[in-house]
């Protein structure tokens, strides 16, 4: 919260507001600034431990906006959907730090909706889940999202006599099955709701030996060596840059140079949009 406080206010010497004005302010600051860069729009969804159901906050701009929120046949939206260009703004905080809480070993983050609400000024509790990425990328599509980039600290499937030694923490222990229920997530999730989109790039690192709740770092088999988090953010930027921004991006911008001077190539992507 501090963090996203610092780029809000800029170089003015102000405290920190309280969550909900921090969050009116920073749903403000996007929503006036949609299209520019660095500015996309925002889907975020949580679980709600009290009503059993996934919360969806997005803030969007037209002319996705109006059918995403509208009602749909069989399902009440109200009870699930904020709008957090609208009264939901002062929730911004309350979704992106449930988003941030894992549903094991840490409290979940608590969120009083309005009075004039679905939910009547109920306090609920909010946190993460790892198979959310399938309700993520269903209501991303619904968007209007064609092309996908999946973003993930899961290494993909190791091969046989690599097995590491059982860790006998607790973190260790809940951090493990939470780095396998997020693969095993992603993997279906992928399968099913893949074919709606356009393209999909994954960025991914090949080997990860740091674990959800080793905030401060691990050992790491491997390569007989203790990694910390920030050498794992170091090999994060290494990985967007091969996988993704040398490969794809870079090609785009090969092929466009070739059709500007009369070279007919089929393109990689005739447009290709970050957010």
């Amino acid at each position: 919260m501090d963090a996203l406080w610092e780029l809000i206010r800029g170089a003015a010497p102000t405290a920190r507001p309280p969550l909900a004005a921090l969050g009116r302010r920073y749903a403000e600051v996007l929503s006036e600034n949609l299209g520019q860069p660095g500015f996309r729009e925002l889907v975020v969804v949580t679980t709600d431990l009290d009503a059993r159901r996934d919360v969806v906050a997005a803030l969007l701009a037209e002319p996705y906006k109006q059918a995403f929120l509208a009602p749909r046949p069989g399902r009440d939206r109200r009870s699930e959907i904020l709008d957090l260009a609208g009264v939901a703004r002062e929730h911004v905080m309350d979704v992106i730090g449930a988003g941030l809480t894992p549903a094991m070993l840490c409290d979940p983050q608590l969120m009083t909706f309005t009075p004039d609400s679905f939910w009547r000024g109920e306090t609920h509790r909010l946190c993460d889940r790892p198979g959310s990425i399938a309700r993520l990328l269903e209501e991303v599509a619904e968007a209007g999202v064609r092309q996908l980039i999946v973003v993930t600290a899961v290494a993909p499937t190791a091969a046989p006599h690599r097995l590491r030694a059982l860790r006998l923490d607790l973190a260790g222990r809940f951090g493990e099955f939470q780095t396998a229920a997020e693969s095993i997530a992603l993997r279906d999730t992928l399968e099913a709701i893949g074919p709606r989109f356009d393209s999909i790039y994954t960025i991914q690192p090949t080997h990860n030996a740091i674990g959800p709740f080793d905030f401060a770092g691990a050992y790491d088999e491997a390569s007989d060596r203790r990694q910390d988090l920030s050498e794992l953010m170091e090999r994060a930027y290494e990985d967007a840059y091969r996988q993704f921004i040398e490969p794809v991006i870079g090609a785009s911008g090969e092929q466009l140079a070739h059709a500007a001077v009369g070279i007919r190539e089929p393109a990689a992507a005739e447009h290709f949009d970050l957010g």
